[in-house]
């Protein structure tokens, strides 16, 4: 297949941890090879394997499936070690499960760069991409099919925002950029820059935080307090 160009920036290492091996072979040969300028560095099938074999500082982000077949650590817990061993590491975990919220609950020390996909939705090599270039670069990304989802909870400090600061915040989510933000809701970049400065003294995140790191501060806020529109998240199984 040839490379979908324009994804991601050249160099980026990735490595994957999935326990079913066909899955693990769609997403190393048949996905993420055809982002321009990836190296597949290394897969797992399990995350004590990945553990035990991978030099962190050979790979700039890891695509771990959260549930590994329930035997031993899951892709999380597996990527928190991992993360922890080198702290630039960037995570997409993909899941068949809508639990985005758990990001937003990791320990403090390996907070940001971490991104959620659901895995029916990785066949999108577009969100894909900006999934891996965005959690190398210390950012977070949500698949689009679950932020159109959220809602936020009756309690919490979303409830200050309004319904376009909450358009544009649900959109941040996904990674977008200012301008992509801008086009999709008919808005100046201008006008963008504004409602996320409000949005990030609404949210009381500290004015000594640059400007990405406030983005994703403000996401982190948006996933702890929002829920489905079923009004939960479903169990983890």
């Amino acid at each position: 297949m040839p490379p979908h160009t324009g994804s991601v920036p050249r160099g980026l290492r990735v490595a994957v941890v999935e326990d079913e091996p066909l899955y693990r072979e769609l997403l190393t040969t048949g996905l993420i090879a055809r982002l321009d300028g990836v190296t597949v560095v290394g897969s797992f099938s399990s995350g004590e394997e990945l553990l035990a074999l991978l030099d962190p500082h050979s790979v700039d982000v890891l695509l771990a499936d959260l549930d590994l077949g329930g035997r031993g650590m899951d892709g999380a817990q597996a990527a928190v070690q991992l993360r922890r061993r080198k702290s630039s590491l960037g995570v997409v975990l993909l899941s068949n499960f809508a639990m985005p919220g758990l990001l937003a609950n990791l320990p403090d020390d390996v907070r940001g760069g971490w991104s959620y996909l659901l895995k029916t939705s990785v066949s999108d090599l577009d969100q894909l991409g900006l999934a891996i270039r965005e959690s190398a670069a210390g950012g977070v990304v949500i698949d689009e099919a679950l932020t159109r989802n959220l809602v936020a909870t009756r309690s919490g400090p979303l409830q200050q925002l309004t319904a376009r600061q909450m358009d544009v915040l649900s959109r941040m989510a996904n990674g977008w950029a200012n301008k992509r933000i801008a086009e999709d809701l008919f808005l100046s970049v201008r006008t963008v820059e504004s409602v996320i400065s409000d949005i990030i003294s609404a949210l009381a995140v500290p004015k000594d935080v640059d400007g990405f790191n406030a983005r994703v501060a403000c996401v982190l806020i948006y996933l702890r307090h929002s829920v489905s529109g079923s009004g939960r998240e479903p169990a983890r199984p």
